[in-house]
């Protein structure tokens, strides 16, 4: 069986606009940070997201950096730090298309 493994340089490379892309980790904790930091150098714009159930302080970063147009969530939290600014921001100005599946 080939070994599908890469190496978080190698993401850029994997990420065009307009793909979807799902998000694991928590809203605060086990987020997966660096993976995201790649993602967001690929340039890449008009992100679909999908948030493992609860989606916190990536996903905002990707939001905030005008990567991604539309995010299917249950919630989007920063969990004792309160809502997460940029998802509240974007999707309150319609910049933010949002499937809600609580």
């Amino acid at each position: 069986m080939a070994d599908k493994r890469i190496t978080l340089s190698d993401v850029p490379r994997y990420v065009q606009s307009g793909m979807m892309i799902g998000v694991g980790g928590g809203p605060v904790m086990i987020t997966p940070i660096a993976m995201i930091r790649e993602v967001l150098r690929s340039g890449a714009r008009d992100l679909r997201v999908v948030a493992s159930s609860t989606g916190g302080f990536g996903i905002d970063l990707m939001i905030g950096a005008g990567a991604v147009a539309s995010v299917e969530f249950a919630q989007i939290v920063l969990n004792e730090f309160g809502p997460a600014p940029n998802f509240r921001r974007y999707a309150e100005s319609g910049r933010l298309r949002c499937l809600d599946h609580t």
